[in-house]
């Protein structure tokens, strides 16, 4: 089997080591023919590893969209984002060949049957396009324009994976418009469900539903609802047919359906955030003033202590902020702010830290969709609805192991069902999944709570102390949370007409501030 670096998209790896002496055809420390069953466990382990990690997550979404702020660094939470961040575009792209490698491995007719024994071959397929989706679903909401790849469909701008052995081998594909890539999702998310094999072999690299193929079907079409959703902006007809045939054919209806992939016990294969806190020692992350302030059921204040934010759910505490966060050294729950400098980051010491449940348990449940998330979205489908409001408010409790008393007391207390308590309730729930918060709040605008460029902000850590902050963004003009994230440099060098012609449709350029195709509020 060929190396995983030499296999993947990014044509620079290719060139790049075209001037060493390697020989990456016949690695001696890889097999030959590698299992259909090693490809996907390999490339669903790296995935969640590459999106959910301390860089991409910690460092990029969380603390964009202001669950976490950082105790030692401040410049990503001023938007100055690391060049290692944007080149997770070529992780993405490696577990995305070792993807299309199970769907060939079980499409040949020289390898299907041999790999039948690790579950039906269709089974295997639908799997693989289902998380193909989800990883371009994450990428396009990320840049915009990508190189992208289809089993479904045969568009001559799909050019990604396409490589040494295959028929046609393109080193510089082109970049898909994001209305393509977006409509090809949909319509695979929708195939994949419907070639699902229920009295068929489940998977058995399964590490998401252990093989259940009936749960695959529902994470499939509601992986179809969220993508769907965010597109009725920019193209109703097409997100409302999805959205109607992924509802019909079924979604999630409770938390035993959640997509969840489960860290292990050893710190090798620990959590991300385990392994930064317990094994590297990194305490670099805290729970944001913005969040924090959310949660306890305060409004934020300027310099003058005036209201600067209007809290929804003023006044009621969030029985998950003991889930969410640790108590600081006073016992207290205390939101780092956003600080001007790395200096003046780490004179803050009142900061709490996220909770046990993320940073002390190796095993953490990453969940890659959820229950939650679902019944948010019907409500705003049916108007707002208080029951799919309440629904997911329960689920997200009942994820983080919130006592049933506690939260039937918390939504006694909640006001009722609007866009602003849905989307609001929606971010709370996304926690730990930062990615699809970003996305919301660009969708949506929700929610208000968080502090933008410009703004002048207060800190009271403890009786007698407060500290005033200006909210400065390190990115000229920008006023507003990034709409998505440049593209990596290297593929100015590697692929740069392709990429100039995907900077060209974007309205600002390759900018923070280029709105993507679905972004149009």
């Amino acid at each position: 089997m060929k190396s995983i670096k030499s296999i993947i998209y990014i044509l620079g790896f290719i060139i790049l080591f075209t001037g060493c002496e390697l020989d990456y055809e016949n690695n001696p420390n890889e097999v030959n023919s590698p299992p259909s069953s090693g490809l996907l466990n390999d490339a669903t382990k790296k995935m969640m590893d590459d999106f959910y990690d301390e860089w991409f997550q910690g460092r990029f979404t969380l603390v964009t969209v202001q669950y976490w702020t950082q105790t030692a660094y401040a410049d990503e939470d001023r938007y100055v984002y690391r060049e290692s961040q944007r080149e997770t575009w070529e992780d993405f792209y490696a577990n995305l060949e070792d993807l299309r490698q199970v769907i060939q491995l079980n499409t040949d007719e020289e390898t299907r049957v041999e790999n039948s024994q690790y579950g039906s071959n269709a089974n295997q397929i639908a799997v693989a396009r289902i998380l193909m989706s989800w990883t371009f679903n994450v990428m396009a909401d990320t840049w915009g324009d990508i190189p992208y790849y289809s089993y479904g469909a045969e568009d001559p701008d799909f050019q990604a994976l396409q490589m040494a052995g295959a028929e046609t081998e393109i080193l510089a594909p082109v970049y898909a418009t994001q209305d393509k890539i977006y409509a090809d999702i949909l319509n695979e998310l929708d195939e994949a469900e419907a070639m699902i094999e229920e009295d068929g072999d489940g998977v058995v690299a399964d590490v998401i539903y252990g093989g259940d193929m009936a749960k695959w079907k529902k994470f499939a079409n509601s992986l179809r609802l969220r993508v769907a959703l965010k597109l009725r902006g920019a193209n109703a007809s097409l997100a409302d047919a999805h959205i109607a045939d992924a509802i019909a054919r079924g979604v999630f209806t409770s938390v035993d359906d959640n997509a969840n992939f489960v860290y292990e016990s050893a710190d090798v294969n620990a959590g991300p955030f385990y392994r930064a806190f317990n094994v590297s020692n990194r305490t670099d992350f805290a729970i944001s003033h913005p969040f924090c302030q959310l949660l306890l059921g305060n409004n934020l204040f300027d310099h003058d202590l005036n209201d600067i934010t209007d809290n929804p759910f003023f006044g009621v505490r969030d029985p998950r902020i003991e889930m969410y966060a640790n108590p600081n050294r006073d016992g207290d729950y205390v939101g780092m702010p956003v600080n001007e400098n790395s200096t003046q980051a780490q004179l803050f010491v009142w900061q709490s830290f996220p909770g046990d449940k993320i940073i002390n348990t190796p095993d953490f449940t990453q969940s890659l969709m959820e229950f939650a998330e679902v019944s948010f979205i019907l409500s705003e489908l049916n108007g707002w609805d208080q029951t799919h409001y309440e629904n997911g408010v329960r689920a997200s409790m009942a994820k983080w192991g919130i006592a049933p008393a506690q939260v039937e007391a918390y939504i006694s207390a909640l006001p009722p069902a609007n866009e602003e308590t849905v989307l609001t309730q929606k971010y709370i729930a996304l926690y730990m999944d930062a990615h699809t918060a970003w996305q919301e709040y660009r969708r949506t605008g929700f929610p208000k709570t968080l502090i933008t460029p410009g703004t002048e902000f207060s800190v009271i850590p403890e009786p007698g102390t407060k500290l005033d902050y200006t909210f400065t963004s390190l990115v000229e003009g920008l006023t507003d949370l990034p709409f998505r994230l440049q593209y990596p440099d290297f593929e100015r060098t590697l692929n740069g007409d392709n990429r100039s012609q995907a900077v060209s449709r974007l309205n600002n350029g390759d900018a923070l501030d280029s709105k993507l195709w679905w972004d149009v509020d």
